[in-house]
């Protein structure tokens, strides 16, 4: 490398300053520093090797090294303080030749050689899985790992790797917990969450602590008893909820296209639903028109017949069953034919003796509840059967009102507030009307519309939060105290932004939107999480021993 030199007045006729051309000591590459760094540990994991033997040993192999120099070749010959008069020289010559070049203070490169060499690796492949879990673990690996930075000959050897332990059993876990967390930021969990995706899909943005679990939701939850910041929770809670019913409500009218208006919610929203699905199944039975009962109706009932014919069942339930068949003739007029508003009543009143029957405490009412519930059933594929081209609007109507009754059902428990109702709710609604044997489409995770039931138990929870806690402790006094003390009331009226819908969705979106690589790069970080412990050590060192 070349540098311009200014030079002193020479003579000449004429008083002149020229500028010549010098050449200088060119600083290492960044491959050398790399490559100087990689080689540390090798170096110095030598030199700790010679310090432990004894004199004798050392001593004799140095004398073989040299004769194989002097003979063959094959090796570098060694001065005559051994090992560490070597590496102290080689040292020497490489801090200078960085400051010849101009260079000084943090050597980036060394350090990321440091970080690269297989000295790293070896070490991270002997080590347990999940060591670095343990703080005290991960700091013992840690220390054990700093043959990093040789020493020079005129230290104290043991004096010295003593304290570059204590270096790395600091750095190690820090650097692992630093890299942790990084993979975190990449890819939290709340990014890579098929439950909390499935509810954002349907509408529903849950608060930071629902979205991001664990302790940050109880967290949270204890935020609901202060003042102002308690009811900004609560309501972000709730509004949560209710667009979770909201998406469910939206389950039951996605087959006919529509959607919940919205701020339709509780008692509204069910009577909304119900409304439109009644006229929707009101039109399309008044489209189909009149019904004939036809051949394959006759002999699914005379099988039914002769089933309950068989049960041993008292003869006055057989009567009952009997008077079912008598109410399907007694909607047929002179013709034999069932009216669309025939039609309509007579399947009302089949669900209803269902229900009492299925509800009754006499095991043999519930035994005849379901050949009943089976007529129900053979009316409507008749239906659909000579619906025609209408089949398919009556399959959809079909199916929103299947999706209806599940959440009618959870509106009408134990707990729903004015027809408000929690996941659990819907859960268990969707878990009681299954109608699979031993409930085991429940059982596998595929009951109709259990999916979402099971996103919101596992994220939102199982209740609704209280808005009034908040209040009441403003009024006593013991809330409006706290914001009293500045180092507790600021950071939580600061802290109240965030559950504003603005601050909500502008978390949320940080916290579970990531592009496609986010996952698998954090997961290829946390897989290769012991390596991390000696590579931290070596950055700690490096840095530290500029």
């Amino acid at each position: 490398m070349a540098r311009l030199v200014e030079v002193d007045e020479i003579p000449t006729s004429k008083s002149a300053r020229l500028v010549l051309v010098e050449n200088a000591a060119a600083a290492p590459s960044r491959m050398d520093k790399i490559g100087k760094g990689m080689r540390d540990p090798i170096d110095a994991g030598a030199q700790l090797i010679t310090n432990l033997l004894p004199d004798g040993v050392v001593n004799a192999g140095n004398r073989f090294n040299n004769f194989l120099a002097d003979t063959t070749g094959l090796v570098g010959k060694l001065p005559e303080g051994g090992v560490n008069q070597q590496i102290t020289e080689q040292e020497q010559a490489y801090q200078q030749a960085r400051t010849d070049g101009g260079e000084s203070g943090i050597d980036g490169y060394r350090i990321l050689g440091n970080v690269l060499s297989p000295a790293n690796a070896a070490i991270a492949s002997r080590l347990p899985s999940g060591l670095a879990k343990s703080v005290a673990s991960g700091a013992a690996v840690s220390a054990a790992s700093t043959p990093v930075i040789g020493v020079d000959e005129g230290a104290e050897f043991a004096t010295e790797k003593a304290k570059q332990a204590a270096i790395g059993g600091v750095a190690g876990p820090i650097g692992e917990k630093l890299v942790r967390g990084a993979s975190r930021l990449l890819s939290p969990n709340a990014s890579s969450n098929a439950q909390l995706q499935l509810l954002k899909k349907e509408g529903v943005n849950p608060t930071i602590g629902q979205t991001l679990g664990g302790r940050w939701n109880s967290f949270e939850q204890k935020l609901g008893s202060y003042p102002i910041v308690g009811d900004l929770v609560g309501n972000a809670r709730g509004k949560a909820n209710a667009q979770f019913e909201a998406a469910a409500y939206n389950r039951a009218l996605k087959p006919l296209g529509m959607e919940l208006p919205k701020g339709l919610s509780g008692r509204q929203a069910l009577e909304y639903t119900e409304t439109v699905l009644r006229d929707n199944y009101d039109n399309v039975l008044s489209s189909i028109g009149a019904v004939v009962p036809d051949q394959q109706f006759s002999n699914k009932l005379q099988s039914l017949t002769s089933l309950v014919g068989n049960m041993k069942v008292p003869a006055d339930k057989k009567l009952e069953y009997d008077a079912v068949l008598d109410t399907i003739k007694s909607a047929q007029d002179a013709n034999g034919v069932i009216t669309s508003q025939g039609f309509k009543d007579l399947e009302s009143e089949l669900g209803r003796i269902t229900a009492n029957l299925g509800a009754s405490k006499n095991i043999f009412d519930n035994r005849v509840a379901p050949a009943v519930k089976q007529v129900q059933q053979e009316l409507r594929d008749m239906l659909s059967r000579q619906a025609g081209p209408l089949a398919k609007d009556l399959q959809k109507t079909n199916q929103a009102y299947a999706q209806f009754k599940r959440i009618q059902r959870a509106a009408s428990s134990v707990g729903a507030v004015d027809g408000n109702f929690t996941p659990s709710q819907l859960q268990n609604s969707v878990k009681a009307m299954d109608r699979s044997k031993d409930k085991a489409a429940f059982a596998r995770g595929n009951a109709p519309m259990q999916d979402l039931t099971d996103a919101g138990k596992s994220v939102l929870g199982d209740s609704l939060p209280n808005s009034g806690t908040a209040d009441r402790l403003l009024l006593g006094g013991s809330g409006l105290a706290a914001y009293l003390e500045p180092t507790v009331g600021l950071p939580l009226l600061a802290g109240a932004s965030v559950y504003t819908q603005p601050g909500q969705r502008a978390i949320n979106g940080l916290l579970t939107n990531r592009p496609g690589f986010a996952a698998p790069t954090a997961q290829f970080i946390r897989n290769n999480s012991n390596y991390i412990l000696p590579a931290s050590s070596a950055v700690g060192l490096g840095l530290l021993n500029q």
